[in-house]
Parts: structure tokens; sequence; C-alpha cells
């Protein structure tokens, strides 16, 4: 094809902004795109005009967050060019450049990839070795700190000069120690993907060098998700050339809790100077009414590029502001909304239930499953979580990687064999005192006096599987995976009523290894479990199921379906009471920004219809609690939304159980601490003698007593009816 007419094929059904971006020639560009205004069209069609304009396939590199969006972009740029090009996401792109080139800093390319669970295992691991109170040391919140650290890349020995008092040098400990067993396991986290491409960079500048010179062109989607490593990476690649294109909106940050920097975008112009700035403001996806709702919304923000979305599509239904008593009577009335949309004729997956934290999901399911409606709960254990999986996966990853002490634990005693913990813990003690892997160690297992008889035999059992494991040579993964089943009798050995569901999700694993073949003839082990380290639960989502997928309003970002129901739009669930504490602290400015962008990408994903859902009462943590509608709702504008407030309760069950508290006591429920006299006020500080301290968020009369809402430092926020003579000052 001649290149004029290829060029006419990439740009001739686009804007002129869009022409703009994609025409760009020399230099660095920001795409700011907003909601639904066409950007992965753009991206593509700029990586098929580069083709156009002579550049050759492997001297560009586009890079976005997950596989399936990465697998979306390469498969538009195919059928638009007949080419193929290396799109991937950053911790791909890092994970296969290590593979190459870590050798290079002293370490060893075939490392494992250790997901979240396999970290907070080796956390586990490090509370229990130092005795640490888990109730205090939260193996969770300590996997939190040592990311939070790792996004702004301070290391163990940074943290530890900078620790003050004895709980930051406690957990600056765990950060070390934890460190240096991902070391000895030969394994790497997400983070530390990103932190030891960056080593390698600054340490190798030949190395940096020569990918500079391979990359002409990087181009970057979703560039407000970039944390601080990422940001620098993009920079080290296009350093030589400044040939970079970055597309985002400010508008759509969410991830600030995984590290993402909205200054990256922000401040794009300061850090690649001379850089040209396109915005793509025609939204072509949602109808007026729910593009000046969501429009009227985020406007509110300051930390944002300023822009004004548009559109030519007409009004279309109004959007709907439902209030509800309960969150069981919100759930069964989306599930009736959606039969009815089901009766008339809609495709159950171009709905979607979007709530902002997943245990919202149960009375959505219950409603559903009474009407027997197809739904699919995108954010439940996904299936790389599960059980099944991560054993297979585990066997897998110490074919690889004999040194993975974590994996050889999870199976060394899967499906059972007989080695208890003791053994296991006995068998570590030798690992250490051989200063060998625990594997290496289970393969001297005759030489340890340690172990019984019994437990020697086990150990030794294992070993000789794990060699005959390691001899399989298989023309594909799925023939693995066959074999790994067959071998350790996986299947045969799991607990009989198990077995169904086992065999179900070894099915599953089977399928998708084939899949993996098909995808990537030639394909390596390696190859295999670094895909499956790096996919998300929304890579697992089966768009093409028909069903209506519920998930969490993080993960609705870059979908879209004709009619989206956002429910639970409450005080302390949207916006989420933690950003609310960030925000009465003082702490951080753009906490409520980003609960309010998050409002807004949900709203953004809507073509044609908009639902959004309140309850009055909501059981949250097996507890039931009173619920005011969100800020937000105030923040839509008049036209073109239509509201129904939630009917009034003749008397609040849990109204009801905390009058009776009260009574029955027969003493002051409530004592002000501070404030004036003895007002009941927001922002007033007070004493409860069941929840303790807390600070009064709303207070509101109901006839001869006041309903008061109370954020209590221990419980979380309360709701209180009190009587005048339920009320004294300390």
């Amino acid at each position: 094809m001649r290149t004029s007419t290829r060029l006419k094929r990439i740009t001739s059904d686009l804007t002129e902004p869009q022409r703009e971006a994609v025409c760009h020639g020399e230099g660095p560009l920001l795409v700011v795109a907003g909601a639904g205004s066409g950007k992965t069209r753009v991206i593509t069609r700029r990586i098929a005009w580069l083709l156009a304009q002579g550049v050759a396939p492997d001297r560009m590199i586009a890079v976005t967050f997950t596989n399936k969006a990465a697998d979306e972009m390469g498969r538009r740029v195919t059928a638009l060019v007949g080419e193929d090009v290396y799109v991937t996401t950053f911790h791909s792109f890092c994970a296969r450049f290590l593979r190459r080139e870590v050798a290079r800093v002293g370490g060893d390319g075939s490392f494992t990839i250790y997901d979240r669970a396999d970290s907070l295992r080796v956390v586990r691991g490090v509370v229990r070795d130092k005795q640490l109170d888990e109730t205090t040391a939260s193996p969770a919140g300590l996997l939190d700190f040592i990311s939070l650290n790792k996004d702004r890349i301070i290391g163990p020995d940074e943290c530890a000069r900078k620790a003050l008092g004895i709980q930051e040098q406690t957990l600056a400990a765990v950060y070390a120690d934890y460190q240096e067993r991902l070391a000895r396991n030969n394994a790497l986290d997400f983070d530390d993907l990103l932190l030891r491409a960056l080593d390698v960079f600054r340490e190798c500048p030949g190395v940096l060098q020569d990918y500079q010179n391979t990359y002409l062109h990087v181009l970057v989607d979703e560039y407000q998700d970039t944390n601080l490593a990422q940001h620098l990476i993009v920079r080290a690649l296009q350093g030589k050339h400044r040939n970079i294109t970055a597309v985002g909106d400010p508008d759509q940050m969410i991830y600030t809790w995984r590290g993402a920097r909205l200054e990256n975008l922000l401040e794009f112009e300061e850090d690649f100077p001379g850089a040209r700035v396109v915005k793509l403001e025609r939204n072509y996806r949602s109808s007026a009414n729910i593009l000046r709702a969501s429009s009227a919304c985020i406007a509110l923000n300051e930390l944002r590029h300023d822009k004004t979305l548009w559109t030519e599509r007409p009004a279309g239904e109004p959007v709907t502001v439902r209030g509800f008593a309960t969150s069981y009577d919100e759930g069964r009335w989306v599930a009736e909304k959606v039969d009815e949309l089901v009766q008339d004729g809609a495709e159950p997956s171009s709905m979607a239930v979007f709530y902002r934290t997943k245990a919202q999901s149960l009375p959505l399911e219950d409603a559903f499953a009474a009407l027997t409606l197809p739904h699919q709960v995108v954010d439940s254990v996904g299936f790389f979580d599960r059980k099944v999986v991560k054993d297979l996966r585990a066997y897998l990853q110490l074919l690889v990687n004999p040194r993975d002490d974590e994996a050889c634990v999870r199976v060394i005693n899967t499906p059972s064999r007989g080695i208890g913990a003791v053994t296991v813990a006995k068998l570590r003690a030798a690992a250490a005192r051989l200063r060998v892997s625990l594997l290496e160690a289970a393969g001297r297992a005759e030489e340890l006096q340690s172990l019984g008889t019994r437990a020697r035999g086990a150990v030794a059992g294992f070993w000789q599987l794990y060699r005959e494991l390691d001899a399989i040579e298989a023309g594909g993964m799925r023939e693995l995976v066959k074999q790994l089943v067959e071998r350790t009798r996986y299947v045969e050995r799991t607990p009989p009523l198990e077995r169904p569901d086992t065999q179900e999700t070894v099915d599953m694993f089977l399928g998708y290894a084939g899949e993996y073949d098909e995808r990537h003839p030639g394909g390596d082990l390696m190859g295999f479990l670094e895909q499956a380290a790096l996919v998300s639960d929304v890579d697992g989502w089966k768009a093409q199921a028909s069903a209506v997928p519920f998930m969490t309003l993080h993960s609705a970002k870059g979908l879209e379906f004709d009619t989206v129901f956002i429910v639970g739009v409450e005080e302390d669930l949207l916006p989420h009471r933690r950003a609310l504490d960030e925000c009465i602290q003082g702490t951080e400015q753009g906490a409520l920004e980003e609960e309010r962008r998050l409002f807004y990408v949900g709203m953004t994903r809507a073509r044609d219809r908009l639902f959004i859902t309140h309850a009055r009462r909501r059981t949250v943590q097996g507890r039931e609690q009173m619920s005011a509608p969100s800020r937000f709702l105030d923040e839509l504008p008049d036209e073109g939304v239509d509201r129904q407030a939630a009917p009034q309760p003749a008397a609040a069950a849990g109204f009801a159980r905390e009058m009776e508290y009260v009574l029955k006591r027969k003493r002051i429920s409530l004592r002000i601490l501070d404030g004036d006299g003895d007002r009941l006020a927001a922002g007033v500080r007070v004493s409860h003698p069941h929840y303790g301290e807390g600070t009064i968020l709303e207070v509101q009369p109901m006839g001869s007593r006041y309903m008061v809402r109370v954020n209590f430092a221990q419980h979380g926020t309360m709701v209180l009816l009190l009587a005048s003579g339920d009320v004294g000052r300390e």
C-alpha cells in the first residue's frame, strides 16, 4: 500500500485535535484526553502513522497498565497496518528487561515474581521470627509501608537512617529483613521490578544507551497513573531522542494509594521542555445528561488540566438518583431494574454495577440470585489467587527458580505427604546452617539427623518427585501442567468433597496454559509464569460472558457500558471515611479530590443510562449503621437529573437498639469534652462509655431527640439517637 494511501486511511476519520496529536512530528507530546474522547484511537493511530512515516516496528515501544489494554492496543495496530509493535505493561517490560540484563548488577535472571499474597507470606514470616504482635504489627500494614517507601524510591538503608524512635526503627528492620528474604529466594515483588530496572539503567550506562538507541519513540497510555519509578523509566528511555507521547487525564487519576503521582502529568511540560499539548474534549461515549452531571461534579476539583468536554449526542434519559431505606432494598431495586431492561431486550453484559468497596456486593448478589439474573463478581477472589492455581504455580516456579523457599514451603506437603510444620521448621534450620536453599536441604534429607526416619523418607520422596518434574520434556505449557497434575496426583489426593471444584479449576488452568501456547508459539515456562504473575482481576473478567459484572470503581476504569449503576453513594463510602479523615486532619489536600475523581470515573463509564443509589441503613463489618447521602450528590446539577429521596422510616432498627441501650443504663450517654456548653454540633469532641472518644460529624433534630453521627477513634462512624438528658459535660 502506498504511503499516501496509508496515511489517508489512518487520518481520514479523525477530528482536528485527534489529527494534530496523531500527526505530531518529533519531540515530546502530551495528549490530555477527556473521558470517552477516543484516546485509544489516538494512540493506536499515532503508532500506525509513525510506521507509515518509516519508523520500524522494533524502534518503538508502547506502554500501558493492564494486559487487557496492551492486547487490545496491539490488535488494533495490527488490524490497521498489518504490523506488530511491542505493546506491553510497565511491569512486563521490566521483567523482560531484567531477565536479560539483571546479571550485570549481580542478579539472577531466573527470579520469581511475587504477587501481593506471596509478599504477605514473607512479611508474616518476618513478623513471626521477630516475635512481633500481629495485632499491632499487621503484615498487610507492614507490606503497605514497604511498598510506600519503594514508590518513593527509598530503600531499607535510607529508611533505617531516617527512622526516629523504636516504632520507625522496627518498621525499617522489617523492611530490611523482607528484602533479604526476597534476595535469598531470588524473588522480586512488583515494586522491585521497576526499581531493579532503574538500578541497571543507573549502574550500566552502556545498557541504557543501547535501549535508547533501540527505541526512537516511547508512547505511554494512562500517564496520570504512573508512579515515580515509572516516570523515571520513561525519562531514561526517551532521554536521547525526546520522542515521548504521553496520553492521560488528570480527572481520572484514582491510584494515589498505589503510588501514582498526578504531578507526572500536571508537570509534564516542565519535565519535557518544549512539549506540545493537545486536548481532546469531544466526548463520543456518554449522553448529554450524563456528561453534564459528571462534568459539573469534577469541575469542583482544583488539581486538574482545565478542559470542557462536549458531545453531539442527544440529552437522553435523565441521570437517576434514588434513595432507599436499606442496602437490601437498594439491591432489590437494582436487580428489578436490570430485569426490566433485560426483558426489554438489553444484553446483561451491556450493564454494570459499581461500588466503592468489595463488601458492598452481598445485597446485590442476593437480589440478583433471587431473580436468577446472570452476574459476575469481578473483584472477588481472582482466578490466579485460588489455592489450586497458586499450588500449581508454586511447583512451576520451583522448576524455574530452585532457590524460591516460599514456593517450596507451599508445595512440600501439597498434596499431603506427611511433612508437617515441625519437619519444615527443622528443614529450614538445616538449610540456614548449611547455607543452602530449602529445596537443596530437602535433597540432602538422608544426611539430616535432626529429622526422624519417617520425616526423612517423606522429604526424600518430595525431592525425588521434584527431580521427576524437572526432567519432564513437554512440548508446551499445557502438556507440562497436565503432567505436573498427573505426577503429583493433585486431584486424586484432594479430599473427596473438594475434588469436583479442584478438577474444574485444574481444567481452567490447563485451558489458560493452552491459550498461552497458541498466543506464544515457542514460549517458555519463565514467560508463562511471568504472564500469570502480572495478570490483574480485570484481566480475568470475561467481557463476552452474558452476565452483569459487579466491580469496584477502581476496576471500572477504562471500561464502558450502555447502562451503569453506582450503588452506595453515601458519606463514609464515597467519599470513603479514610479520605474524609485525611481531609479533616488536613494531612492531604487531594484526598477528597481523588474520591471525587473516582465518582467521575464511574459516571463516565455510562453511555445511555446512569443510575446512582444510596441507602439510609447499611450493614458494615457485621454492624448496621445509618448512612447519609454523599456530598457528591449535592454537586450534581438540577438539569437532567431525576432525584428521589429515601423514604423516612417510622423507627430505624439501628436507632431503636441504641435508644434501648441508652434507656437501660439510665445515665448520661454522651459527654462533651470541648465545645460550647452542652450544645451538640459538628466538630465537637465527645466521649461515649461504650465507644470511647470521637468527633461529631453531624447532628439532626428528630422530634424530641437528636440523631448524632460520631466518628469514634476505635469503632469508626456510629449513629446515636439521643434525648437532651443523655448529654452532659466532662
